[in-house]
């Protein structure tokens, strides 16, 4: 049988077995209660136990904390039992279970500051789980001190039973808050379950202090395994999938985070003003740990936001640079050049500055990679890039880029026909030079052709007729023999070569 139909079937009988006693009252009623509530424990205890051995191996810590919260719980609860034994009518003789339910609590709330997977926020989980140590230590004291003090003072039960409350509020805003903050399913899965527990650990014990006070009755004390009980039903289903319809926009979420800690600074100073009178200097050292924990923590996350927003734009940089560039000749790739192009022509329109432009391409690479294979090619193609780029760095106003295959484009701005011709030749014989073998080229060895075009020799009305006039000067280049730079035809005149 299913554990999530295993569980209503335990739970149901030990609660109406509880309720049964508490409602007939027979001898020794509290102990029977108690026993009831601890076996309800052991079966919580049971899937909190099976919960940490199937989750995820970040997650473990969480669920392992809320294991041990609810161990602290039940030993407690076994301090009550063991002192019903020695008082059935329920008041503390023998034992005092005051530390353990302060201990819970504690656990609770360490387990809600542990963030599972971002180590960058490692220091600030440690300044909260010190902030969260801090509070439950000043708690248990306040706690003890009033009940060191509650024969002379009647109203300090009622003081005691507002204090856990108080201390409930806290466990249960805080675990909301992160239920709030989680980024992720299986985050989300634990701190609902968490968050649950917490809300329903405040009222039931709540309502079950206020009837003990007020009531002779014993029934309220089935309050007291309601929350064992729910945190089982939970923790019996494996898949959660009651989160599925829960998806915290991105905005609750970063509330949520830098709204937590502040209310971990706030719990811490408000316990130090019921201090106030017992003593002055430990609620000012508690205020000053509150106040300065929280500037810590704020300065520790704006260097890591610093620190983020550097990465990203260095991120930023390296993505714009990849967007542009050539990943094999480093060069810029096409959409890097029309971004070039378009801002030359635009200036060169405005100002009535010279602007080249000439399209290369390496003769007969097809042929040279059928017969020494891509990797030559590619090994071909990065050497010829290197020999251009080499050569045209030595030029102001050049740019040059990668228009796509065996194909390379360059941009001159201001430079005259005869300056752009004389560099074009430059490149040319700077890539002939190379002596890359080639037996099926022109001379052997690998050439490059080109086609270039100038605004001083016609009048283009855009920058894509004048990129295509180069490309048909490059054609004709093919046609005529290869490896030389021929110009685009002018209007009413002929080629220059």
């Amino acid at each position: 049988m299913k554990m999530q139909a295993l569980a209503p079937r335990i739970y149901a009988p030990l609660l109406a077995a509880q309720l049964a006693v508490l409602v007939f009252e027979p001898p020794h009623v509290l102990s029977l209660s108690y026993a009831c509530v601890l076996a309800i424990l052991a079966f919580t205890l049971l899937l909190s136990l099976r919960r940490v051995r199937l989750s995820l191996p970040h997650n473990r810590p969480l669920w392992a904390l809320l294991l041990a919260a609810l161990l602290s719980q039940a030993a407690a609860f076994v301090l009550l039992f063991a002192d019903s034994l020695v008082n059935p009518q329920g008041t503390l003789v023998a034992f005092d279970p005051t530390f353990y339910f302060c201990m819970g609590s504690l656990l609770l709330t360490l387990a809600a500051t542990y963030d599972p997977v971002l180590p960058a926020y490692r220091w600030t989980a440690w300044v909260d789980a010190a902030l969260a140590i801090l509070i439950a230590l000043m708690f248990y004291g306040l706690v003890r001190a009033l009940v060191a003090g509650a024969e002379a003072q009647p109203d300090n039960a009622r003081a005691i039973v507002w204090l856990f409350d108080g201390m409930g509020l806290f466990v249960a805003i805080f675990a909301t808050l992160r239920l709030l903050g989680a980024r992720r399913r299986d985050e989300r899965r634990f701190f609902m379950v968490l968050t649950a527990f917490a809300w329903i650990e405040l009222f039931a014990p709540a309502a079950h202090n206020r009837f003990v006070l007020s009531s002779e009755s014993y029934v309220p004390e089935l309050l007291l395994s309601v929350p064992f009980a729910a945190i089982g039903l939970l923790l019996s289903r494996r898949y959660g999938d009651w989160l599925r319809v829960y998806r915290p926009p991105a905005r609750v979420r970063h509330l949520a985070g830098s709204v937590s800690p502040f209310v971990l600074s706030l719990a811490l100073c408000l316990l130090a003003f019921a201090y106030l009178h017992r003593s002055p200097v430990l609620a000012a050292c508690a205020v000053i740990a509150g106040i300065a924990s929280y500037a810590l923590r704020a300065a520790l996350m704006l260097g890591r936001h610093l620190s983020s927003e550097d990465e990203l734009k260095r991120l930023h940089h390296g993505l714009r640079r990849a967007a542009l560039r050539d990943d094999l000749t480093q060069l810029l790739n096409r959409r890097g050049f029309y971004r070039a192009f378009d801002r030359e022509w635009e200036r060169a329109r405005q100002s009535r500055t010279p602007l080249a432009i000439a399209m290369l391409d390496i003769d007969h690479f097809k042929a040279f990679n059928d017969t020494y294979g891509h990797l030559a090619g590619d090994q071909c193609l990065a050497s010829v890039a290197q020999a251009l780029a080499g050569e045209a760095a030595a030029m102001t106003g050049v740019t040059l880029a990668r228009a796509g295959g065996e194909e390379f484009v360059v941009l001159m701005s201001g430079h005259m026909p005869h300056a752009a011709g004389a560099l074009l030749e430059k490149l040319r014989g700077r890539v002939e030079a190379l002596r890359i073998l080639h037996v099926r080229g022109v001379r052997g060895f690998v050439t490059v052709s080109a086609g270039i075009a100038s605004s001083e020799l016609a009048r283009y009305e855009d920058g894509e007729e004048m990129l295509g006039a180069a490309d048909k000067a490059l054609y004709t280049a093919k046609r005529a023999g290869r490896n030389q730079v021929v110009w685009a035809e002018a209007p009413g005149t002929k080629a220059m070569s």
